[in-house]
């Protein structure tokens, strides 16, 4: 975390502009706009997104430009959108250690407010006034959703294989981690070949990201994590883990994961005893020891898409940004 404290403090004035830009356009003739906006916003997010769009704008030369501001704040806005979103379909209500906005105010008060915050997020795309990143973010907002409504339909499948999972993972978190290093290179008007490496790198930090993610699920200390261990078990959500261990339980072990999934989607009851029994099929079949070499697999593809580019200080702080993703398992 120290790493990224010092990222952070180097981009201090970038990321200063970009939350001016965030503070003063998420709120609208409501007053209630800015009051959960501002409570998602303000609530402890590191900023990953708008950090990588600033330092691959940097890493391809272009420096403390406005539109470069304009693109950050979009990204930002469309990943709070999603967030809003995603607590009223999940039913959460605990993110980041605070309450969830669908928890204090209410689901069709996040929902409103999410699709505020995306239209806002079109309107400092269009201040960019860079027509490939206003098409890409465009088509980002897209597959996002769709990816939400790939892991709604498959969310309680047991049989899910790891090649879904992946697609969704792809779709619903790691393509606004493409999105933002790819517009980096695209407004800085690099190179064809520059723009598919962080493109790439994006994508694959994001998927050491959500795949780490859903490790922390079952093995984060609460305090750590931001919300309770297990969130994933008691909402009935089928992750990596879970994927594996299923994939290689006997008949038996087959049957019980079934019924605890099943109970848990079906009823507001939590089964800790359920979710240690669980964990400790994952210590049986080395489930967390599979999903962290996975996570390695797409960490050691983003340190190559890097290759591409010289040593500097900014390719230095895309790949600390990197292991840190990896690291919150070690």
């Amino acid at each position: 975390m120290s790493d990224l404290k010092e990222i952070f403090e180097r981009i201090a004035p970038d990321l200063k502009e970009v939350d001016k830009l965030i503070l003063d356009f998420s709120q609208g003739k409501s007053p209630l706009i800015k009051e959960i906006s501002h409570h998602l916003i303000k609530s402890g997010g590191k900023r990953i997104r708008p950090t990588l769009l600033i330092l691959s704008a940097k890493l391809c030369g272009l420096e403390n430009n406005q539109k470069v501001y304009n693109l950050a704040c979009a990204v930002e806005l469309i990943h709070t959108a999603t967030l809003l979103h995603d607590d009223v379909v999940d039913v959460s209500e605990i993110r980041r250690g605070k309450k969830t906005a669908s928890a204090i105010w209410d689901n069709k008060f996040s929902i409103l407010v999410g699709d505020f915050l995306f239209a806002t997020a079109f309107e400092q795309m269009v201040k960019s006034d860079n027509m490939q990143a206003l098409q890409l973010l465009a088509k980002t907002s897209a597959i996002i959703a769709d990816g939400e409504v790939m892991q709604l339909e498959n969310s309680h499948d047991l049989a899910i294989n790891l090649d879904k999972y992946l697609e969704i993972i792809k779709s619903k978190t790691a393509i606004l981690f493409s999105a933002s290093t790819e517009i980096g290179a695209i407004i800085s008007n690099s190179s064809m070949p520059k723009i598919k490496a962080l493109r790439s790198f994006g994508k694959n930090l994001g998927m050491v990201f959500q795949i780490v993610d859903d490790i922390l699920d079952y093995t984060a200390k609460e305090q750590d994590l931001g919300k309770d261990l297990g969130n994933d078990f008691f909402e009935g959500k089928v992750t990596l883990p879970i994927i594996y261990t299923y994939q290689n339980a006997n008949n038996a072990q087959k049957e019980f994961i079934k019924k605890k999934f099943s109970a848990n989607f079906q009823n507001n009851q939590r089964d800790y005893d359920g979710l240690q029994q669980v964990i400790e099929l994952f210590n049986q079949y080395q489930s967390i020891e599979f999903c962290k070499a996975k996570a390695q697999e797409f960490c050691d593809k983003a340190i190559k898409d890097l290759e591409f580019f010289e040593i500097s200080s900014y390719r230095n702080d895309l790949t600390k940004i990197l292991e840190y993703s990896l690291q919150r398992i070690s």
